[in-house]
């Protein structure tokens, strides 16, 4: 009797346990992770390109990647498909380097107004037309008495007057003055002084013809001028001495006994 008992535990034992196995495989188990993926972040497979070390790379240039480019660097990309019309038909590879110029289907340079180049392709600084120039005043600039430099307008008699900082009295005293808000070399050369009655005067500027000639000598050089222009003009006209692309210089003085216009005289340099 007790064998049977026994047994008959022990089978619904058994049961008991298929059951409870039986539940568990029921159960469904599901996290809360996106099932998509992260882009990679290969330097290689981002940029197109192995990463230099110690050198520049695409990445540093925080641009978006260029969508053509048989080159991976920002010298190259779009421009490679792209043309210029009226410039170009093609973008020219300087051979082995890597760079750029700018070229014609038939491997002639393409010549730009108002840009000088050589060689076959066009590489280094250029001059741009329409850009202003200007030489800031320093000490290593003035000459050793402190002047800026020397003044010489030989159809009025004026001789080496020098020229000194500020349009005031006491630099009109010494010689000419210097327009501060002007260059002292390149483009603009601004000075003024007396018309009358004094040691340094240069009132006989009105008197001054087309093509006559104006020296200036400073610590960089010595430049000079032809006159192109002989006006009055407005006490507060300011305009012709204002910033140019050629370097002129331009003569300001005071008309006698009228104070709302001045002399003006330009000249532009020819050599």
């Amino acid at each position: 009797m007790k064998r049977l008992l026994s047994i008959t535990l022990l089978i619904a034992a058994m049961l008991s346990m298929l059951t409870v196995g039986a539940q568990a495989a029921d159960y469904d188990f599901v996290t809360d992770g996106t099932p998509e993926y992260y882009d990679s972040t290969s330097y290689e497979e981002v940029y197109g390109s192995q990463y230099n070390y110690g050198g520049p790379n695409v990445v540093d240039y925080q641009i978006s990647e260029l969508e053509y480019g048989s080159f991976s660097t920002t010298q190259t990309g779009i421009m490679e498909k792209a043309l210029l019309p009226g410039l170009q038909a093609a973008v020219a590879a300087g051979s082995g380097t890597g760079g750029y110029g700018i070229g014609n289907s038939g491997g002639n340079t393409v010549t730009l107004p108002g840009i000088e180049n050589s060689g076959s392709l066009i590489w280094g600084d250029v001059e741009l037309p329409g850009i202003s120039q200007y030489t800031e005043l320093t000490d290593d600039f003035l000459l050793s008495n402190g002047a800026i430099g020397k003044v010489s307008i030989p159809a009025i008699g004026v001789k080496n007057y020098y020229l000194w900082e500020g349009e005031t009295t006491a630099s009109m005293n010494k010689g000419l003055g210097h327009f501060t808000s002007t260059s002292v070399w390149d483009g603009n050369v601004g000075l003024c002084g007396h018309n009358r009655g004094a040691k340094y005067v240069i009132g006989a500027i009105k008197t001054l013809e087309i093509g006559d000639t104006v020296t200036y000598t400073t610590s960089a050089g010595t430049r000079t001028y032809e006159v192109e222009t002989v006006r009055k003009i407005a006490s507060n006209d300011w305009s012709y001495l204002e910033p140019t692309s050629d370097n002129r210089i331009t003569m300001i003085t005071c008309v006698a006994g009228d104070y709302s216009v001045r002399w003006m005289a330009q000249a532009v340099e020819v050599g």
